[in-house]
């Protein structure tokens, strides 16, 4: 019986594992893209996972007032942020990268693009309607040389919380 229940788990656990990573295949392409120019001269990625995300969300905890309550809320269900800078790089792989990521990023994930003296910010991610959620947030800021992927999900009623204390 034992042996059942160990080759049944170990018949699983592949598509399980898949399951718990799974993620846009959006943010799956721009996670390699970033990657693949993280190579190039002065473009920086700084990217934390879980376990480096506990260990920031310790650090908050220390000094911890409302409204970080709040974010350590809404980013509880996040597993890896990565953040790309690539404003120092030559002109041509800025370019070279905008246009790759232009072509990556599906305009039907467009949630909301703003834009003010010149700077143009995008924020893509999937909603999910059964659980209230914003899932895989990328946030680009082609004018600034900034990139922003979080894998995860972020609840609407946090997201509408943190924006609520923001205004007051």
């Amino acid at each position: 019986m034992k042996r059942l229940i160990i080759l049944i788990v170990i018949t699983l656990l592949p598509s399980f594992g898949a399951y718990l990573n799974a993620e846009s295949k959006e943010m799956n392409k721009v996670n390699i893209l970033v990657k693949e120019y993280s190579l190039e001269p002065d473009f920086q990625v700084l990217s934390f996972g879980r376990l480096g995300l506990s260990f920031v969300k310790a650090l908050i905890k220390a000094d911890m007032d409302e409204d970080t309550r709040a974010l350590l809320a809404a980013v509880r269900n996040v597993k890896r942020i990565t953040i790309a800078s690539y404003e120092d790089c030559d002109s041509s792989v800025k370019e070279r990268f905008a246009a790759r990521l232009s072509r990556i990023l599906n305009k039907d994930t467009l949630l909301l693009q703003a834009k003010d003296s010149g700077e143009t910010v995008e924020i893509y991610g999937d909603t999910n309607s059964s659980e209230d959620a914003v899932t895989d947030l990328i946030i680009n800021a082609p004018s600034s040389g900034a990139l922003i992927c979080i894998k995860g999900s972020i609840p609407m009623s946090e997201v509408a919380r943190i924006l609520e204390s923001q205004t007051n």
